[in-house]
């Protein structure tokens, strides 16, 4: 579908509406198009951008399948790909970017989108090959190279990122974020030039967001000269601003966590006789989760799902984005919630073949283990634990998008070492509670003694053990997650006691 000048001239105009926040403008002009002409697709499509950008995700769905209903076009499957990842329903979005991928219709951001889709539903090398066709189409926009640099990060392609990234930087200044992933791959000499720019544009007061890239950066560039008490008050200032954003109260969280536990010690179910034999890693981030899930994905009877989201979604019903006491107790009280999660068993078989068990590393499952266990008895569930001072660290040293209420606690130092005994206290509970399907892993004894401890795992999940699980770093597999550059080498130690530069800080709690 190549657009006319009379529909490039609308999308600019409704845009344009949208950027400056006249959402009815945008609206009134459509809703006239389509009064005068109620086949007009474009004007359907268009307005559920519009409804997209006021956060009503059901309404623009609809709208996209309205345009669809009148015209079949790629560009419409992609943005209706785009909502079904972002409202989790991922075999619709690889259903609908199905649709896309043969076009001939060919134009940056719509490549970017296609890349973007791609990459939330793990095919990260096809992502790559679409977000290098938006680059070749339009090299200018920052955000299309940000894209790409990210796309060659989570490839392992980090020479090509690190350059893009300071090009990107050299042309753009401002564009923090950048930044931060140029911090993040830089070396001692690097971090000192970078370090240099850094301090000079954080000299003006910067918007809460930016701030929270920049100061990241700078603390990761400190990093890299060892200079850690530098680095600790950067990313105290990183974090300090969005902690008072988000409000998180950890006294709300432990009594949230002590409540699960009352319920579970009072729940019980009809048993069911479901050989549906899933894996799901669990754990606080930066754990180990992903480790594991490189160790377990070995196995020629498994295959990664990577970190699905619906298992929250269905235990939480419609409070999607909210995991609080009256959500929880709705969720222990509804006898369907336990027969909604057929519909994850559903969906998931869609995405292997029928003869592998899926491994599931969404980390926050951990909450909703007596309901995972109760659908599906024949799970096994993974808990990553790693010592106190190093996830406390760890956490506080990652950056976290704001938007996910679930790392709300990571602004602060103490109140991840709150979090982290609650989550102590809920996987201890769980172990004790389902000892055949729930086994606490630590990171620490993992790379300690690699070939004892990832035996024991494989002999608590079925799995056939062979020497070669310990060479998933070899596959050169791709991975978003803060452990890009970790599980691209042979289990080791040497982040243990990685925490021990930041001891001064971890006395004070």
């Amino acid at each position: 579908m190549q657009l006319t000048s009379a529909q490039i001239q609308l999308q600019q105009q409704i845009e344009l509406a949208i950027t400056q926040g006249k959402f009815n403008d945008a609206h009134y002009i459509l809703v006239s198009n389509l009064t005068q002409d109620p086949t007009g697709h474009f004007s359907y499509f268009l307005l559920a951008q519009v409804n997209l950008a006021v956060g009503d995700k059901n309404k623009a769905q609809k709208l996209l399948e309205k345009a669809l209903s009148i015209t079949e076009q790629p560009l419409y499957f992609a943005h209706l790909a785009k909502i079904a990842v972002l409202t989790g329903q991922l075999i619709n979005a690889q259903q609908y970017i199905n649709k896309t991928l043969n076009s001939e219709y060919d134009d940056a951001i719509y490549n970017d989108l296609i890349a973007n889709v791609l990459t939330r539903l793990g095919h990260y090398q096809e992502a790559l090959n679409w977000q290098k066709k938006a680059y070749l189409r339009d090299s200018s926009t920052p955000q299309i190279s940000y894209n790409l640099a990210i796309g060659y990060k989570v490839m392992g392609e980090f020479d090509k990122a690190h350059n893009l990234l300071k090009q990107l930087i050299t042309k753009h200044p401002l564009y923090f974020q950048a930044h931060y992933s140029l911090a993040e791959l830089n070396n001692t000499d690097s971090a000192t030039t970078h370090l240099a720019q850094l301090k000079t544009l954080v000299k003006s007061e910067l918007a809460t967001q930016d701030n929270h890239y920049a100061q990241h950066a700078i603390a990761l560039n400190y990093e890299h000269k060892k200079d850690y008490k530098n680095a600790f008050i950067a990313f105290n200032a990183s974090k300090n601003t969005i902690n008072q954003l988000v409000k998180y109260n950890p006294d709300q969280h432990s009594q949230f966590c002590q409540q699960l536990i009352s319920f579970s010690q009072q729940f019980s179910t009809t048993q069911t006789d479901n050989t549906f034999a899933p894996i799901f890693i669990v754990g606080m981030p930066r754990s180990g989760t992903t480790l594991m899930e490189k160790v377990i994905n070995q196995s020629a009877a498994v295959q990664g799902v990577g970190e699905l989201n619906d298992i929250a979604q269905l235990c939480q019903g419609g409070n999607k984005q909210i995991l609080n006491s009256e959500v929880l107790t709705a969720a222990y009280n509804n006898k369907d919630t336990v027969e909604q999660l057929n519909n994850y068993q559903q969906r998931v078989s869609q995405l292997v073949a029928p003869s592998l068990r899926i491994c599931d590393k969404q980390p926050f499952n951990f909450y909703y283990i007596d309901l995972i266990l109760a659908a599906f008895p024949q799970a096994k569930i993974i808990c990553m634990q790693r010592g106190q001072q190093a996830s406390c660290i760890a956490n506080f040293r990652q950056l976290y998008n704001p938007a996910s209420a679930f790392h709300h606690y990571s602004y602060d130092l103490n109140n991840i070492n709150r979090f982290y005994d609650d989550y102590c206290s809920l996987i201890n509970h769980f172990a004790s509670t389902y000892k055949n399907n729930v086994l606490i892993m630590q990171y620490e004894e993992l790379v300690t003694e690699p070939a004892c401890n990832t035996k024991k795992v494989y002999a608590f999940c079925n799995l056939e053990w062979k020497a070669d699980c310990l060479d998933f770093y070899k596959q050169q597999s791709p991975s978003a997650t803060a452990s890009k550059v970790q599980v691209r080498q042979p289990l080791n130690n040497k982040a243990i006691n990685y925490w021990r530069h930041y001891d001064f800080a971890i006395n004070s709690l």
